[in-house]
């Protein structure tokens, strides 16, 4: 029996509000579940706990195990936010280390889930605008790709701001998103823009084109996380499908109203050495914002995308481009892994920052084009190349965790 069963109710209720909050960062359920249970022992219980990106199910108890308290609720996707998942670590930290109370803890959880974003509307529109143009500068150097792709990114950031709060509409805005990037792109490109529609396209939805969960959802699989796992590699494939459609809708559009089909491409050339680097940090910086990392832990996630580019660069200029992506996948995993040990900070951030740079959306999107219509977006990369790419990341991150294990369940 619980000696104290109101100080038990209220120290369920922290955790229970605790693994809500870190399910909508967007944190992965073998973390979450691996970081409530250390803060259960922490507070003096002992628990159990389930995640999934739809469910959540925990079990507490003092001593008896059968004597168990059990709360299963429903949740929603949630989407990625690195900010408020960094705050929540640092307030568990200072929680175990004393600094403020039980009561005060719970207190400052309520206020950091109900903070609203670190960014203004003018920071997170340039954001998305720079990401759209960086992502599309990275693959050509034609400038009416980038141009075309930072206007549509602009116009589908609006657009994701007003369907904010409208729960009929956020399963199907990636439908929406991609068709209005589809039909731009053909318009412009009838009105004489010498540019890709599969590239701008792509580029302007870049935010949307689930790579990072396709890479998370796999992670969980190889390490036993079957549940997690499967549904969440079922919702980034269901989206996958939702932005190709949607693609694939405003072209036909574009056909219907008489629009020209698109002629001969302009060449698909690479950024230069000189100028790709730049193209990076925009990027990288563009996507934190997004995902309202804190400006002043901006810095921390930039050496993370760094390291992952710059060591998959090496790595497929002298081996290919499976070992670069194991390179740069294994070097962020022990980057992130090592700044945990020493900072005492949540690694897995970074790591995720890093991630974003290997697994931008290209590969994903070419994957699902190629089994679809047989035919792949980049002349260089099919889908076959990008789901062995995908293997060669997970293996990184794995041996990452293998060599240099993490010291913190964040």
């Amino acid at each position: 029996m619980v000696s104290d069963p109101a100080g038990f109710k209220l120290k369920v209720r922290f955790l229970v509000r605790l693994g809500r909050a870190l399910h909508q960062c967007g944190a992965s359920s073998q973390r979450v579940e691996r970081h409530l249970g250390n803060t259960a022992r922490m507070l003096g219980l002992r628990g159990t706990f389930l995640l999934s990106p739809t469910t959540f199910t925990c079990a507490f108890w003092v001593d008896d195990e059968l004597d168990q308290f059990v709360h299963i609720e429903r949740l929603e996707p949630a989407d990625y936010n690195l900010g408020r998942l960094w705050e929540i670590d640092r307030l568990v930290e200072s929680m175990d280390q004393g600094v403020f109370g039980f009561e005060e803890g719970v207190a400052r959880l309520d206020a950091i889930s109900t903070a609203p974003p670190h960014y203004s509307v003018p920071a997170n529109a340039l954001a998305w605008t720079l990401t759209g143009a960086a992502f599309a500068a990275i693959i050509s150097t034609n400038p009416l790709n980038v141009l075309a792709a930072a206007l549509i990114s602009l116009l589908i950031y609006f657009m994701n701001r007003a369907s904010t709060g409208r729960p009929a509409w956020k399963p199907v805005f990636p439908i929406a998103a991609a068709f209005v990037a589809g039909l731009l792109a053909a318009v412009f490109r009838a009105c004489g823009a010498d540019l890709q529609i599969p590239l701008v396209a792509l580029a302007s939805i870049i935010a949307f084109v689930p790579g990072l969960a396709l890479a998370i959802s796999l992670t969980e699989i190889s390490t036993g996380h079957l549940i997690s796992g499967t549904s969440r590699l079922v919702d980034a494939f269901m989206t996958l499908l939702k932005l190709l459609f949607g693609v694939f809708s405003g072209v036909a559009v574009a056909g219907f109203l008489r629009i020209p089909a698109p002629g001969g491409m302009t060449s698909w050339n690479a950024l230069p050495d000189w100028a790709l680097w730049p193209a990076l940090g925009a990027l990288s910086l563009g996507l934190g914002i997004i995902f309202d990392l804190p400006w002043r832990k901006m810095v921390w996630g930039l050496f993370a995308s760094a390291i992952a580019f710059g060591a998959a660069r090496f790595g497929e200029i002298h081996f290919g481009i499976y070992a670069g992506m194991f390179l740069g996948a294994l070097a962020v995993g022990l980057y992130g892994n090592l700044f945990a040990r020493i900072t005492r900070g949540p690694g897995s951030i970074l790591m995720i920052h890093g991630i974003l740079l290997l697994v931008p959306g290209s590969k994903t999107y070419s994957i699902l084009n190629h089994w679809v219509s047989g035919v792949d977006v980049l002349p260089y990369q099919s889908g076959s190349q990008a789901l062995l790419a995908f293997i060669a990341l997970i293996a990184g991150l794995l041996f990452s965790n293998a060599l240099l294990p993490p010291r913190k369940s964040l």
